[in-house]
Formats: structure tokens, sequence, C-alpha cells
């Protein structure tokens, strides 16, 4: 019944971005020390703080990056225009588009300031968004298991440092899951609680309706924040794909902000 209450057009365009894959030699990373890795991870530093993700070839990230304009343009043909100013706006100099790329993995870094002439912010960074994600889900997979996820019990994700946007009950132990939806990372955190303030109050809704009963959304009145969640008690199938489950529950999120509550996966 889920599937009915997400927009085709929404599913068709992350269909096709999912098919954007990345080698795994594309990306490369120098391994911290151990005692670098202990440090960190006691600190609560993201692995990208520790061994930045490295691209082998600059040309192949705007090649992506072209190859995901075109998927926008297809699905969100009102965004043509945008994605045209920023494809033509993007650095032509080997040394600025180095910095450019290396600097696309670092958060809050400003890539603005590289681009040939201005452009919408807001166009910008959904190109942007959608191209660096392929390149962290690869990373991901590659040092996710530098850091014990199973300890790693805090509300921002161990490899990117971003706020989860989707929570998981498994079935057989009932432990708590929080998913990054950038690099499609899990970890373990504690099973009642906020990961946003880290508030140990939060509660939950459910809706009714055939297939909707695996659904949860928590929310915490002192952040306003929510987090979908899924129970897989409720689940029959053996594997839970949490990114199409993310995609299709965007119902839920429209749900939540009715309520006054906020993604604070977006405000990351």
């Amino acid at each position: 019944m889920q599937e009915s209450l997400v927009p085709q057009g929404l599913v068709d365009f992350y269909l096709e971005l999912s098919q954007v894959l990345i080698p795994e030699d594309v990306i490369t990373y120098t391994p911290p020390p151990p005692e670098v890795l202990n440090e960190g991870c006691k600190k609560g530093l993201p692995l990208i703080n520790l061994c930045r993700p490295q691209v082998k070839t600059v040309d192949f990230f705007f090649t992506v990056m072209k190859q995901v304009a075109a998927i926008i343009q297809k699905h969100h043909p009102d965004l043509n225009t945008e994605m045209t100013q920023v494809e033509k706006a993007l650095p032509r100099e080997p040394a600025t588009q180095e910095l450019f790329v290396s600097q696309a993995f670092i958060p809050g870094s400003n890539l603005l300031i590289h681009l040939k002439q201005p452009v919408s912010p807001d166009a910008f960074g959904f190109l942007l968004n959608h191209s660096v994600k392929p390149f962290m889900k690869q990373y991901g997979k590659m040092v996710a298991s530098l850091y014990d996820l199973e300890q790693w019990q805090k509300g921002s994700c161990p490899v990117c440092g971003g706020r989860p946007g989707l929570a998981l009950f498994e079935r057989e132990t009932g432990k708590r899951y929080l998913y990054c939806g950038l690099c499609e990372i899990k970890w373990r955190f504690q099973r009642l609680g906020c990961p946003y303030c880290l508030n140990s109050e939060s509660q939950f809704f459910t809706i009714e309706g055939e297939g909707l009963e695996k659904y949860r959304v928590y929310f915490c009145d002192q952040c306003r924040g929510y987090l979908k969640t899924i129970n897989r008690k409720k689940v029959n199938d053996e594997e839970t794909d949490l990114f199409w489950e993310d995609i299709n529950t965007v119902y839920l999120d429209i749900l939540a902000l009715q309520e006054g509550y906020f993604n604070k996966q977006e405000a990351s």
C-alpha cells in the first residue's frame, strides 16, 4: 500500500540515480595509524576527518556531475535552465578542478567560490549532493570497518558525520540502528532517546493501513526533530533495503512536517 503513496516520478528519479555506479578503484584513502583511529573514535570524529576520500581521476568526478545533471533535467525539467548554468560555471582549469574535487568531500566547504560565474546555490547544492553520494557510498563500504559500528553509539554517522534519516529495530535482538542516507552506513545507537539532541525521552506515532504496521515516526519535543523508523519484527522479508525504505516513506516525512517537526538530516 505504501508504494501508492509515493509519486512514481520520485521513484523513477532515484532509481536512475541509483544506477550511477562508481568503480572501486576510483576512490582511495590513506588508512590512519591505530592510535589515530582509537583517539578519533573516543572523540567521536567521523572517519572522513581522519582519512578523506580521494578521487584518482578528477575528470571522472565531473563526468559523474554531468551524468547526474542530465538525470535531474530529465526528471525535473523545471531545473533545466539552472542545471545548464551550473554546468557552464564548473571550473575548467586543472588546478581549480583539483581543489574543487578535494573540497567536495569536506562538510561545510563553499564550492561556489570556485565556479566561473554566479549560479543558484540551491540548484548547485542539489546537483552536488546527488553527485557526491555515489562516491560516499563507495567510500563508506571501504572505510566503515575501521570503526566498531556496534560501539559507535553516537547520533552522527561514523563515516561522514551526517545526521541519520532513518532508524531500524532488528528483528531478533531489538537493537536500534541508525542509517545515514549519504553513505548508506548503519550503526548501533541506544534503543530509546533522540539521536539529534540526545534527549532521553521521545515518543512515536504510527499510521494505520495494510503493509504500514512496520513503520513508526519517533519525534522529540525538545529539538522538534523526527526520525522514521522500521520495526523489523513486523517485516517478513529477510532483507530491508534502507535506501528504498527512505524513499518509499516520503509520506511519513510529510506527516511529521505537518505536525511541526523538522527533518534534522537535511539540516546537518
